[in-house]
């Protein structure tokens, strides 16, 4: 889902995109901290268990892999302003350190990992309510519409910047990322379930930080537990590119292999003797 530079072009709808992420980031970061810097910490707290988190790729399926995302249990944790916010600290990070992800389409990657599933999961918030079985619908649904609006997003940018071929990048793309969303849908809302019972003030709709709740701190064993169970996934990781590193492999590959069969058949044309004319 991290789209590189160098792949799209930036035509009109591509560079709306681009403009409309990173104004909305904007905006999010204003709404997140407009009454101080007194959050910033738990904020930053979980966007480096998000970031430790993405760096985990499991396998899915056609040979492809994916990773999750955490924008949906970060948006019930942080509420999504902030929910952006760190994620936009972890996409920056990314991008500028770990070489994943592009600079010139920061915008698109902040609205297709960022934005669109926070504003999906904080939705399905509102429609669901508050109690436990609403909390755990919603972790479920919101984690699934977000990766569906997300990689729909990102397929459609493929297809208009970067002439990528409909059927397969919509097929492929969609269709990995809604399963890698399915399954991490049933792990937030697994999480969800926890925290009701251990630390329920970081599930409220206006979260304080941990920290400053009496009598939650078994919050911190949750995602304690969380953190190790990343860690005892980290052999098991998959090497398979995901869905968005094979599209566009098989979009490069594509043009080569015609080349090399050009030059193969200009090659054998060179070798065959060449049959005299016949004399009178």
């Amino acid at each position: 889902m991290h789209l590189a530079d160098g792949i799209v072009t930036q035509t009109a709808p591509v560079l709306a995109l681009n403009v409309a992420g990173l104004a909305l980031t904007g905006v999010a970061y204003h709404r997140a901290f407009r009454r101080g810097s007194e959050q910033a910490a738990w904020t930053g707290t979980l966007g480096a268990f998000a970031l430790a988190a993405q760096a985990l790729n499991v396998p899915v399926w056609l040979g492809t892999s994916a990773h999750v995302i955490g924008a949906g249990l970060l948006t019930l944790a942080l509420g999504p302003a902030r929910a952006i916010a760190a994620l936009c600290a972890v996409l920056l990070v990314q991008a500028l350190l770990l070489s994943d992800g592009g600079v010139t389409v920061l915008g698109i990657n902040l609205l297709t990992i960022a934005i669109l599933p926070a504003l999906s999961m904080h939705a399905c918030r509102r429609a669901f309510g508050q109690t436990l079985r609403g909390l755990t619908a919603c972790a479920f649904a919101g984690t699934v519409i977000g990766s569906l609006l997300g990689s729909s997003t990102l397929a459609f940018v493929l297809v208009e910047g970067g002439q990528a071929p409909p059927g397969l990048t919509y097929g492929l793309l969609v269709g990995v990322q809604t399963a890698a969303g399915a399954v991490e849908g049933a792990l937030t809302a697994v999480a969800v379930r926890l925290l009701h019972g251990r630390a329920p003030g970081i599930l409220t709709l206006t979260p304080a930080p941990l920290a400053a709740q009496s009598g939650q701190r078994g919050g911190w064993k949750v995602f304690a537990v969380a953190a190790l169970a990343v860690g005892a996934l980290v052999p098991f990781a998959s090497s398979a590119p995901d869905a968005l590193e094979r599209l566009v492999g098989e979009e490069r590959a594509e043009p080569a292999a015609r080349s090399r069969a050009a030059l193969a058949e200009e090659s054998l044309g060179a070798t065959e003797p060449q049959t005299p004319p016949d004399r009178p």
